[in-house]
């Protein structure tokens, strides 16, 4: 299935469970209220994408490129973004609880109101690169009983974040940066110096 496959199937309102689409490049279109649930995604380019509402629960985004795509409550339940590239994607209320993340990038992500919840966090060794929320906004963002791992944090807005029996003992951050969180049940480290990631 190629990109004009894919276009020909949205505009007559088809899904795409469970499709193998692995390498599509699907950059600067819309697509709103797509099913991608289940469908294999791996190294998929969504570059610059309006991919508002769409489903990709338990799909496999891995090393895809979602740069600059808008995932507007969007739901990303159990999907795989393992080396996902998720820079500046406006992902506003979106869904991700149980997503898998590891060497994920969310630098300058908007997750304002996203439900984060307990994600599986893989950091899979020292030199690996960490899962990275560096300047993303995480206003109202929803976090849950977790321990996010390799992940670096610094300049994250975490304003009014909710954060439920989380333990930031393996993440990097600035302890300023929960000030304006709502903290319930709060596990911190001595914060990690920003050297110690390379």
């Amino acid at each position: 299935m190629n990109k004009s496959d894919v276009l020909k199937g949205y505009e007559a309102g088809n899904s795409f469970k469970g499709e193998e689409l692995i390498r599509i490049d699907l950059s600067h279109i819309k697509l709103v209220k797509v099913d991608f649930s289940e469908a294999n995604l791996q190294f998929a380019e969504f570059k610059d994408t309006n991919l508002s509402e769409s489903n990709f629960n338990y799909a496999d985004l891995s090393n895809a490129n979602l740069s600059g795509a808008i995932l507007r409550k969007a739901f990303l339940v159990g999907a795989n973004l393992t080396n996902a590239n998720l820079e500046r994607t406006d992902l506003r209320g979106a869904f991700l609880g149980g997503s898998t993340l590891s060497s994920t990038n969310f630098r300058d992500a908007n997750l304002k109101g996203a439900i984060i919840g307990s994600p599986n966090w893989i950091a899979l060794d020292t030199f690996s690169a960490h899962t990275n929320f560096e300047g993303a906004n995480l206003e109202n963002t929803i976090f849950g009983e977790t321990t996010p791992k390799g992940v670096s944090m610094l300049g994250a807005k975490l304003t009014n974040a909710y954060l439920y029996e989380v333990n930031f003992s393996e993440s990097v951050y600035h302890p300023q940066q929960l000030e304006e969180a709502i903290i319930n049940k709060i596990v911190q480290s001595s914060p990690v110096k920003p050297a110690q990631l390379k």
